[in-house]
């Protein structure tokens, strides 16, 4: 079973458990309903993007645990708290942790659960997880991290403990200079096994190694379109989930969030829920020629 987890941008910080739903640009949590303008948004993103997949594959909606934080950290914490105290019951096979405030004790409490549970869950980071996971030296104790450009400079710097900090010399760079941005963050060790640098080109890595890179379908509209990311994350969460080699679950979730963005016709003023209505047809093209 898939646990995606997450904050939402809502000053309702109540924490909600349940499977996601998808009805056309209907979203529910369980029984809360999330407003149509947040599906374009971080957490809610990544979680269309794994409903739509495990749809495709015939297999069961993820759970997720959410709550609302407007940047206080009270839904955060509770997201934690549930983490820690609650989801090993679940039985979770793969847990991904998502846009989530970087409360230290609450996140490392967690982690150091999660080796107690009755069989440990695949860990993914995005976006603030994996901040964090780097600046509490943790990044060992997860499975895969699926960071961008700015993100693989973070992880690249040893010395940043935020990413404000980074270097210019590694923050200002070309994405043709993520290659060796990688095999500094891994040589610093702020990498887990497995890395899906998401870009122009997405890396698909394993220990330090360059296994896959996909570049086509190349649609520079996808670019300044919000959320393509989270959604990659999400599709790469429920395959693995599914049962797919993470290596293998990489190159076939990059290839399918380019071939889902190519099926919508992007312009830059494409939404990503627009692209998440094609992702179902993508991940089955795409599983078919592998």
């Amino acid at each position: 079973m898939l646990l995606l987890s997450g904050t939402l941008p809502t000053s309702d910080v109540s924490l909600t458990v349940g499977r996601v739903k998808l009805d056309g640009r209907r979203m529910s949590i369980g029984d809360r309903e999330v407003p149509p303008e947040m599906l374009s948004i971080g957490a809610t993103a990544m979680m269309a993007a794994a409903v739509k997949t495990t749809e495709a594959l015939g297999g069961e909606p993820p759970m997720s645990v959410v709550a609302g934080d407007l940047g206080e950290g009270a839904g955060s914490k509770l997201v934690f708290q549930y983490l820690t105290e609650e989801a090993g019951g679940l039985g979770p096979s793969i847990v991904t942790l998502h846009y989530i405030l970087p409360l230290r004790n609450e996140f490392l409490g967690f982690v150091e659960m999660a080796d107690y549970w009755a069989k440990r869950p695949f860990l993914v980071a995005d976006a603030g997880a994996l901040l964090i996971a780097k600046a509490t030296r943790v990044c060992d104790k997860f499975d895969l991290f699926t960071p961008d450009a700015g993100e693989i400079s973070f992880l690249a710097d040893p010395d940043a403990g935020h990413p404000a900090y980074v270097k210019a010399a590694l923050f200002e760079v070309d994405t043709t200079e993520v290659p060796r941005l990688i095999a500094q963050a891994y040589a610093a060790k702020n990498t887990p096994r497995y890395l899906l640098v998401k870009g122009p080109t997405d890396f698909i890595v394993e220990d330090g190694k360059i296994i896959h890179t996909v570049s086509e379908p190349n649609i520079p509209a996808m670019e300044p379109i919000g959320g393509t990311g989270d959604t990659l994350t999400g599709i790469v969460s429920a395959l693995i989930s599914a049962g797919f080699d993470p290596v293998k679950a990489g190159l076939i979730a990059s290839k399918a969030n380019r071939l889902a963005g190519a099926l919508s016709n992007p312009t830059p003023a494409t939404r990503v829920f627009e692209i998440v209505d094609h992702i179902g047809e993508a991940v089955r093209k795409t599983v078919d020629e592998q």
